[in-house]
């Protein structure tokens, strides 16, 4: 997927029916979000599945990073399956569909915390970065 050989992959699950932002509309962002980052971290994301999904209400949750992060240290099981960063489509659009550009905003920030999950920060370094 996108420029610069990023070869993640998106993935539609369980879309919602909300009209206001399209399946194709959404998933343009996040490919967009993954395009714009540093190609270091485009190559560290070769190997890592990106799921759209509308299960983010079951989460409490924007995003979600499952896997291993680099550097071996398990993250919410991981265990042969390959690494996935979840974006949540139903609580984003919910809590900022009503303004594009907040959406937006908040679709980036979501792809780079989870990004930054799977370089090896955990909730609190995250943070500390700003993410």
């Amino acid at each position: 997927m996108g420029a610069r050989g990023v070869d993640a992959r998106v993935h539609l699950d369980a879309m919602s029916n909300d009209d206001q932002y399209s399946e194709q509309q959404f998933e343009a962002i996040v490919r967009s979000a993954l395009d714009d980052l540093p190609i270091e971290f485009q190559r560290a994301l070769e190997n890592v599945a990106i799921v759209v999904s509308d299960r983010g209400a079951e989460h409490h949750a924007y995003g979600l990073y499952v896997g291993y992060r680099m550097g071996g240290r398990s993250s919410l099981g991981g265990g042969g399956f390959p690494d996935e960063i979840l974006i949540f489509r139903d609580t984003l659009v919910r809590d900022f569909g009503g303004d594009p550009q907040r959406l937006r905003a908040e679709i980036i920030h979501t792809v780079r915390h989870e990004v930054g999950h799977h370089l090896g920060f955990d909730e609190a370094g995250v943070r500390k970065l700003g993410l």
